[in-house]
């Protein structure tokens, strides 16, 4: 097994800490206190994969425009966002909430990432080692003639949702040893095989060229009109289609409902307005489509986790690491 333990202290000049026990005891917690970021990085570490979590509250912008090899460590790194407030360049990509964000170690190239300030970042992560995809997709790449770059990217889009309980139980897993060990080998193979499966039943899944580009149309639409209740039959005369079909195709590419596209995508601009502005919770419902504080702070519980009223308090919140008795800083 490499050694990543001191890669993250060396590189990432991360303390080892003892007096966190945020996430599951077989792990190994990292205390971070920068005048940029602070907060805790975790990970538990097998031959196979390495199981991580990022959790931090970022103080000032950073722009990450360099990244470390660590071809001996992993080889496709797949994080699930739980919160962030940021983008990735080359290609561009937002990262918020529910978002997966793949990285090939192998081919990495001009890597970017801004993350904004005020903001927490929360993603759990399942670090993959050549040892475990190769044991179970060198017979897919061979088979399809596809390299493994091509399976991860061209599946995040659709096990996205399939992967947010996954993350979440990650998160929430407190086991002992060794009923943990077995809880993580699980959930790092359902991680991949729901990956795998999505490549398979790719095909099945394509849309024509006319159809795939409606439906953008009518997402783009709802990005733009996220505070109004958009009429199904206008989105109907968007796409050209019956609202049957619009419906079959939108969670065919979307994976979930118009309705819940259009309520993630509300809760997402309203955490950018809890962590960035003076507004009331009252006045951001209404900025996002809610007149009734109630309905809006129900919905947000439901895609976040958590209620407005919490969200107001991290904005606030001056360490993120405040269970942490341990004062060293970078």
């Amino acid at each position: 097994m490499s050694d990543f333990c001191e890669f993250v202290k060396n590189y990432m000049q991360l303390y080892e800490c003892d007096k966190i026990f945020k996430y599951c005891k077989i792990g190994q917690h990292f205390c971070m206190n920068r005048d940029d970021v602070e907060g805790v990085y975790w990970f538990y570490e097998t031959e196979d994969f390495i199981v991580s979590i990022h959790d931090f509250f970022v103080k000032k912008e950073m722009m990450q425009s360099t990244f470390p090899d660590m071809e001996d460590f992993m080889l496709f790194s797949s994080s699930y966002i739980i919160s962030a407030n940021g983008e990735s360049f080359n290609p561009y990509k937002t990262l918020t909430s529910n978002v997966l964000y793949i990285i090939d170690l192998k081919n990495l190239k001009d890597y970017r990432l801004l993350l904004h300030a005020g903001s927490p970042y929360l993603s759990v992560e399942i670090n993959f080692k050549k040892v475990m995809i190769e044991k179970y997709m060198s017979s897919l790449r061979n088979t399809n003639r596809v390299c493994y770059s091509d399976i991860f990217f061209n599946t995040k889009s659709t096990i996205t949702k399939s992967l947010e309980p996954l993350a979440k139980d990650i998160l929430n897993c407190k086991m002992e040893s060794p009923a943990a060990e077995i809880f993580f080998e699980a959930k790092a193979k359902e991680w991949l095989s729901l990956t795998i499966d999505a490549f398979l039943s790719r095909k099945n899944a394509l849309l024509s060229e006319d159809d795939d580009k409606a439906i953008e149309n009518v997402a783009k639409y709802l990005d733009d009109h996220y505070a109004i209740n958009v009429p199904q039959e206008t989105l109907g005369k968007i796409a050209m289609m019956s609202g049957t079909k619009l419906k079959k195709l939108f969670k065919q590419k979307y994976q979930m409902s118009i309705t819940e596209y259009s309520q993630r995508k509300r809760m997402n601009i309203a955490e950018l307005l809890l962590l960035n502005s003076n507004l009331k919770i009252k006045d951001i419902a209404e900025s996002v489509g809610y007149s009734s504080h109630s309905k809006f702070s129900t919905c947000y519980k439901k895609y976040k986790g958590v209620y407005p009223k919490d969200i107001k308090k991290h904005s606030s919140k001056k360490s993120l690491s405040a269970d942490c008795i341990c004062n060293k800083s970078i």
